[in-house]
């Protein structure tokens, strides 16, 4: 089977490192399965924790506006290294043996109907510095449905000016602000995917709309050195958090029910 590869995970107090590693998988689940997706997601996720995993952190995604994947899942590791040991596999086996001859038989189905949304997924590695490429404001809940923005580049200078340029321009401002929870860039690992990502989350859609009219009205050099570097054309994606791992469970976002 092949490893669950799975943020954004790009939440600081959760990391080990400051650099990081993103394992980055898009699901194109049809739209009125999106909640089945969820539902069995979240089981397959609880069995598969224990000794023998690495990840450091596993967020989900379904997607809002935009023309990309239904379901998105960011796992982070330390290293590439860890994110090649980790053990899903493994570590999903044992804990399947635990169970009883009954919940056997309903993990079987569970297992087959998730696996099943994979056929024709695609994935991607990307490295974050947490210290250069990340911030946040402080004492944020991350358990809410949180609006999460993407924005995916190619440069023609150097990826780390572009992503400089941005935090700048954008992010490092927008938080400063309030209007924005947090949010960094990505740069591209291995895989099919663009130069740079850029994240950022938002409480509401209220709070997103207007930092769209607001954002870079201060740091023009920042907005102009930006946009000198990108390459072509780009394209913005408009999720929503599904949940995310916390203690060894899936947590769905929003109060416990």
């Amino acid at each position: 089977m092949k490893k669950l590869i799975v943020i954004v995970a790009f939440f600081c107090n959760y990391f080990v490192s400051a650099q990081a590693v993103m394992e980055s998988t898009y699901v194109d689940v049809p739209l009125n399965k999106v909640q089945r997706f969820i539902e069995l997601h979240k089981k397959v996720t609880d069995l598969s924790q224990g000794e023998g995993r690495t990840v450091q952190g596993h967020w989900v995604y379904r997607h809002w506006y935009g023309s990309g994947a239904a379901i998105v899942i960011y796992d982070q590791y330390n290293s590439a290294q860890d994110a090649i040991n980790d053990d899903f596999k493994a570590v999903y086996a044992k804990n399947y043996e635990a169970l009883s001859a009954e919940d056997k038989k309903e993990m079987d189905a569970v297992f087959t109907e998730w696996w099943s949304f994979y056929n024709g997924h695609w994935d991607e590695m990307r490295v974050i510095n947490y210290e250069k490429d990340f911030v946040s404001k402080e004492d944020v809940d991350w358990d809410i449905p949180f609006v999460f923005v993407v924005g995916t580049y190619n440069t023609k200078g150097k990826p780390s000016e572009m992503a400089e340029a941005y935090m700048d321009w954008q992010t490092r401002p927008l938080v400063a602000e309030g209007l924005q929870m947090g949010g960094g860039v990505t740069k591209h690992y291995k895989g099919a995917g663009a130069d740079l990502e850029f994240f950022g989350a938002f409480k509401t859609m209220v709070d997103f709309a207007t930092s769209i009219s607001t954002q870079g009205t201060v740091n023009t050099a920042a907005r102009n050195s930006f946009w000198s570097l990108v390459d072509g054309s780009h394209a913005d994606q408009i999720y929503s958090h599904v949940g995310h791992l916390v203690d060894g469970t899936f947590d769905l976002a929003g109060k416990d029910k």
